[in-house]
């Protein structure tokens, strides 16, 4: 089974290969063999996952094939709902033309693969310690908590558009909030800056989207 990964450092975070997803898979279905790219890059958006979608792309030595090329069983891609640069009502609606326009290309262009979209943990609202600030180094804390506000209005967004489209979605924002309202802190899953996953939240993450491509909704027979 080919399974393709896309999105920004969030799931780059899951490392190339991804171990802990193999492992996750590899429990729940010891029988099925599995062939897993990581294809995601830091500082990604959704137009970027578009193109690396229909063109291919070097990243280094790896390179990236197109979908017609590349011929995934499964597809997951991360929303991307990180590095949007425009934090207006124009940059939202852009947002969800550009994963509109995503859903098309893989029905027009991977018709046999299995889409699964998520949503990954949402960053700490706390402005960590300088030395572990290094998206926002020295930078004003209004900043900080600026962007930690359009993270979450474009993770919000994301939800609502998936329910809409009926696409099928790994909430795994909504775990960890769920975990935090039993008591285990945010801080449990990320890293010292805030943003990206620590062990614990790749394993978090890795485990989710492994019971959704095993899920009985799968097409796993």
């Amino acid at each position: 089974m080919r399974i393709l990964l896309y999105g920004d450092s969030m799931t780059e975070y899951l490392h190339r290969p991804p171990r802990m997803l193999t492992e996750a898979l590899q429990a729940l279905r010891p029988d099925q063999a599995y062939e897993i790219s990581n294809w995601a890059i830091g500082g990604t958006r959704a137009e970027l996952v578009l193109y690396r979608l229909l063109y291919e792309f070097w990243h280094g030595r790896e390179r990236m094939l197109p979908l017609t090329q590349s011929r995934p069983d499964i597809l997951v891609i991360e929303s991307c709902a990180f590095n949007n640069a425009n934090d207006q009502q124009e940059g939202i609606n852009n947002f969800k033309h550009i994963w509109d326009q995503i859903i098309k290309v893989c029905r027009d262009h991977a018709p046999q693969a299995r889409l699964i979209t998520y949503l990954t943990i949402g960053s700490s609202p706390t402005v960590p310690e300088e030395r572990a600030n290094r998206l926002f180094f020295h930078a004003l804390p209004e900043i900080f908590e600026l962007r930690h506000k359009w993270r979450e209005i474009y993770q919000d967004a994301f939800e609502q558009w998936a329910a809409q489209a009926g696409i099928e979605c790994v909430n795994v924002r909504k775990e960890v909030k769920g975990q935090e309202a039993l008591g285990i802190p945010r801080e449990h899953w990320i890293s010292a800056d805030g943003v990206h996953p620590n062990p614990n939240g790749v394993e978090l993450i890795s485990q989710k989207i492994a019971a959704a491509i095993v899920g009985s909704e799968g097409i796993m027979p």
